[in-house]
């Protein structure tokens, strides 16, 4: 059951897993699969070992609704079920490791971060960063990727994973050596997804800290290189109401000086641009 308010951008059928993968409209991926009775007699026994927190929500269809504590499972995970039998995730493969009563805890392993910067920022491209807790690596995919048509096929996602795997590559990461966290947003999935397949342990999780503080000032200084201009800020330290005043004073700017820089991929921005 999808909520009239969420707009679905493409639905994908796997076969193979008996999963429908939907895109939610700024929600990032989804998962759907039909609930049985251990995968909801598995989520009520982690609730009860403290390892998920119920979700209240305002919906007459929705039967159980969970999100992680942050210990065994991140905060940013959640789970709802619906009176349909539908389940809606995520993160699949976590899903699925509870429904078979697999879950396991992180293996103590040294750990390295994945985290991006720019995906809302509306001018230049992303930055993806790497850490190890004491230093930060980063690349940049090109704003070319968030312009048409490359933006509207998704050429991006393939290139954050690109510039992502390369990244841990060049740094020796090895999926019997390390583990992996990485950063909730949407375009990590499909990295995400690949440095599974190549055997990495990979929790999605909130990156605090030296990743998400480094990345950020390294995203505002490469701004500065690209437009000539100090435009960056930190959207956690604007407050809400000054978000928006922030954001289209660049969008301002870059249609007068360098509407080359634009992410004119977004529709937000194809009809900014039109004024």
């Amino acid at each position: 059951m999808i909520q009239k308010k969420q707009r679905i951008s493409f639905v994908v059928v796997d076969n193979a897993v008996n999963v429908i993968i939907v895109s939610l409209h700024g929600k990032g991926i989804q998962y759907l699969m039909k609930s049985n009775p251990q995968l909801e007699k598995n989520l009520k026994k982690l609730h009860s070992e403290g390892e998920l927190v119920p979700r209240t929500e305002n919906n007459l269809y929705l039967k159980i609704s969970y999100c992680g504590t942050g210990k065994l499972i991140s905060n940013k995970w959640n789970v709802k079920i619906y009176t349909s039998g539908s389940v809606v995730c995520n993160d699949m493969l976590l899903l699925k490791h509870i429904s078979e009563g697999s879950l396991k805890p992180a293996p103590n392993l040294p750990l390295y971060q994945i985290d991006d910067a720019g995906v809302g920022f509306p001018i230049c491209g992303v930055m993806v960063g790497v850490t190890d807790g004491v230093d930060v690596w980063t690349d940049v995919v090109d704003v070319s990727f968030f312009q048409t048509p490359r933006f509207e096929k998704g050429h991006y996602l393939n290139e954050y994973a690109k510039k992502g795997a390369s990244l841990l590559g060049k740094l020796g990461v090895d999926p019997k050596k390390h583990r992996i966290e990485i950063c909730t947003g949407y375009i990590n999935t499909r990295l995400k997804d690949m440095l599974r397949e190549k055997g990495f342990d990979v929790r999605v999780n909130e990156i605090k800290g030296l990743l998400q503080d480094r990345l950020e000032q390294f995203f505002r200084e490469y701004v500065r290189r690209e437009a000539g201009a100090d435009l960056g800020y930190d959207p956690k330290q604007i407050e809400k109401l000054n978000l928006g005043l922030a954001y289209y004073r660049v969008v301002r700017w870059a249609k007068q000086n360098a509407p080359h820089l634009l992410k004119t991929g977004w529709g937000s921005l194809k009809n900014e641009i039109k004024r």
